[in-house]
């Protein structure tokens, strides 16, 4: 059988990389950016640049980017690394302007990011002008400064920290920013048609001359950055070569729908002067007219979702850029160093945090946005210049997506990148200025740490697919995370050996989403290729072939749920101690949802030492789960010789003859497996109390899940997670994915399960 160049078989163990992210999370990653707060807080002073021709900027500026887009989704497709712009500079350019593109993503993201937190401070503002706040003796201003840099802090800590789950609460988050930019160009469009603005709103087009537009272009370009993000997560995406490209294009596409919508609608409403008479509270001004008695409100609290959100992902992408350089050597290397205990880039996130909460404090916001607008035009301008030379150094490598018209779409992106660059320096010479002393301290840094040794590893490889005749094979996924997790490996080699099958023992090596799949601290994936050796050799003792895998991933659950598809497990074997860290779960986080997302068979083993199942208790039931637990208990019984009982739970008499109907089917299936077996009535008051004192008499309690209705926050079924929880005896219960025959032949469940 063969895998990865690592490992082949049962001779050693595999290591791989897990993708985890699907088209929809990256797209919301880029989204979160592109729209964020500045929806609501820069459209105000755009219209003070260029009038009603803003509508027009935005439109050109989707334009223009397109010409850049193509050129991050044909380098994406050809180098899904995580480093976007830096490595492809890096790789694409002599020095030093690999080391500027990194130097320019990393500073340039840091402060759009104190954009973004600094219209968490106005959406602040909003609400406290709103309803007459004060927040401990400090002025407007100072509150709104304070709460921009502690989201900013917040932010960094959390992510410090490692805490999971920030993919899935961005999608949360952009969903509900959506939504509100969709109730208030609806509300704003019904306003505008039942009070029928003169042409004056939109009269003249263009106030202000065309070099206008062109600078509004220049100030509101921040808006479009999103997809540099998304190339960010080359590493970790699904089908990347498909998936970024796509993703890229969406981002694009929805953000320059989404701000045409709003411009328009708020210059139909109030007119250009009235959005330049309020520079950074523009929406807010134009809701509480559209929407007297909710807008502003809706608008700030959009302000501060949109906000979180951007932070979230800008600090995601500023942190992995800074870490990157720090590995490559191109940074002190300090910033390519994970913590030891939080496994996460802490230093790459604290210098990036300096960085944004200097600007937040001392630069206003308009001054802070022009900034990020000049480095991240510059970086885009060197992206178009890579991917020309790459095309010519690089022929050999395989693009999924390829720039059309090549080279004239680059060129015209290097030319309106520039053009858009140059025509800021008349909104704010000093932004230029600034960016020029930023790019100075940059080439200062390179020409002190040029030379640098880069941090050596060995890429983990992709996995190469199983053949459609090892697929075939019955096969038994055992998830690993305790050494001591014997009783998993008999179980699983029990049910192999009975299909002629085999067993696959996976770790999975869960990093937080701020460090990227192949800078995984290979200590930790030593040690876990180690604690599966060992318990290959176990495998081996009892006759059975077993392939280890070490999967790195950023969520166990996906990582498992994945790996199972891909492998066509027949039935997943997964231990449990007895215990979770919270009342609200079940058996915990991670067991809840693989259990309830499970794509084959599971058996769930609840043990806390090496178990010795002489006496085995099963309770009865009626449906295709406990028939399988009992045929499974048939293979236990011959191989530890144990003695069998079938619990019979009656809880109303009217059931009588069809409990015992059903446990006579569960008794025919073990002895025609010549497996003794001895059958118990009870009647108790409460089944969960009853079948648990049973169980302290026996070594092993069997059940097999009940029907779960979705509206039940269940696993294996309401009685069945009570009992298993407080069974004192090690418990297997046995969960069946059904089939097309399972559902013909489904009957209805003996116990109430609401009893």
């Amino acid at each position: 059988m063969e895998h990865s160049v690592e490992s082949k078989g049962q001779d050693g163990v595999e290591v791989t990389l897990r993708r985890d992210l699907g088209l929809l999370e990256v797209l919301m990653i880029g989204i979160g950016p592109n729209i964020g707060s500045t929806i609501f807080i820069l459209i105000g002073t755009a219209a003070g640049i260029a009038g009603p021709a803003i509508i027009l900027a935005f439109v050109l500026n989707f334009v223009v980017t397109l010409f850049t887009a193509m050129a991050y989704a044909e380098l994406a497709s050809a180098f899904p690394e995580t480093g976007g712009g830096y490595l492809w500079i890096k790789e694409g350019l002599f020095p030093p302007f690999g080391f500027l593109g990194g130097w320019m993503s990393w500073v340039g993201h840091c402060i759009a990011c104190s954009v973004y937190a600094l219209g968490f401070g106005e959406g602040v503002r909003i609400l406290m002008t709103l309803y007459d706040l004060e927040f401990f003796g400090l002025t407007i201003d100072q509150t709104a400064i304070f709460s921009s840099v502690l989201v900013a802090v917040g932010f960094i800590y959390l992510n410090y920290r490692g805490v999971k789950g920030a993919g899935r609460a961005e999608i949360v988050v952009s969903v509900i920013l959506l939504a509100i930019i969709g109730i208030f160009v609806t509300a704003t469009a019904v306003f505008i048609l039942m009070n029928p603005p003169d042409d004056s709103n939109f009269s003249p087009l263009i106030p202000f001359g065309y070099i206008s537009i062109i600078t509004s272009m220049g100030y509101t370009f921040m808006v479009f950055e999103g997809y540099e993000i998304v190339a960010q997560t080359g590493e970790e995406a699904k089908d990347p070569q498909r998936t970024i490209p796509r993703a890229m294009f969406l981002c694009i596409a929805i953000s320059c729908i989404m701000f045409v919508a709003v411009a328009t609608v708020a210059i139909g409403a109030v007119g250009y002067e009235a959005l330049a008479d309020h520079p950074f509270d523009a929406i807010s001004h134009v809701a509480s007219i559209s929407m007297p008695n909710i807008g502003a409100l809706l608008i700030s609290f959009g302000i501060l979702i949109g906000s979180v959100a951007a932070v979230n992902s800008i600090i995601f992408s500023a942190s992995r850029v800074s870490f990157a350089m720090g590995r490559d050597g191109n940074l002190p290397q300090k910033l390519g160093k994970l913590h030891p205990k939080k496994q996460t880039p802490a230093t790459a996130l604290v210098v990036s945090g300096v960085i944004i909460v200097s600007m937040i404090i001392f630069l206003p916001i308009n001054q802070v946005a022009a900034v990020a607008d000049i480095l991240i035009l510059l970086l885009f301008t060197l992206v178009n210049v890579s991917v020309i030379t790459l095309r010519r150094k690089r022929p050999d490598v395989h693009r999924s997506f390829l720039t059309p018209w090549f080279p004239v779409i680059p060129l015209i992106g290097i030319a309106t990148k520039l053009i858009l660059a140059v025509t800021l320096f008349s909104y704010d010479a000093f932004a230029w200025y600034l960016a020029i002393g930023v790019i100075n301290v940059g080439l200062l840094i390179h020409y002190f740490m040029g030379g640098k040794k880069a941090m050596e590893e060995t890429p983990i490889p992709e996995r190469t697919p199983l053949t459609r005749e090892e697929l075939s094979k019955f096969r038994v996924l055992i998830p690993i995370e305790d050494p001591h997790s014997e009783d998993l490996v008999d179980l699983g080699c029990l049910m192999a050996a009975e299909h002629d099958g085999e067993v696959l023992l996976v770790s999975v090596v869960e990093i937080p989403t701020t460090v990227p799949l192949n800078n995984v601290d290979r200590k930790m994936v030593d040690d876990r290729k180690k604690m599966l050796e060992k318990l290959q050799r176990q495998a081996e003792l009892n006759g059975i072939f077993a392939r280890a895998l070490v999967t790195v991933s950023h969520d166990v659950v996906t990582a498992l749920i994945d790996t199972a598809k891909e492998e066509e497990a027949n039935t997943i074997v997964v231990g449990w101690k007895g215990f979770t860290r919270t009342q609200k779960r079940i058996l915990g986080k991670k067991m809840d949802l693989l259990l309830r997302l499970t794509p084959c068979d599971v058996v769930l083993l609840k043990t806390e030492e090496r178990w010795k199942p002489d006496r085995i208790m099963i309770l009865s039931g009626g449906l295709w789960h406990v028939s399988r637990a009992t045929a499974l208990v048939a293979i236990i019984a011959k191989r530890y010789n144990s003695r069998v009982t079938i619990l019979n739970v009656i809880a109303d008499d009217k059931y009588l003859d069809t409990a015992r109907a059903y446990s006579k089917r569960l008794e025919d299936i073990l002895e025609d497996q010549k497996v003794p077996v001895v059958v118990k009535e009870i009647r108790p008051e409460n089944v969960v109390g009853g079948v648990v004192a049973e169980s302290l008499d026996f070594d092993l309690l069997v059940m097999g899940a009940s029907a779960v209705r979705r509206v039940h926050r269940s696993d294996f079924g309401l009685v069945q997670d009570r009992i298993v929880k407080s069974a004192k005896c090690p418990v297997l219960v046995y969960k069946r994915v059904a089939t097309f025959e399972d559902k013909e032949s489904q009957e209805t469940e003996v116990v109430d399960i609401n009893d």
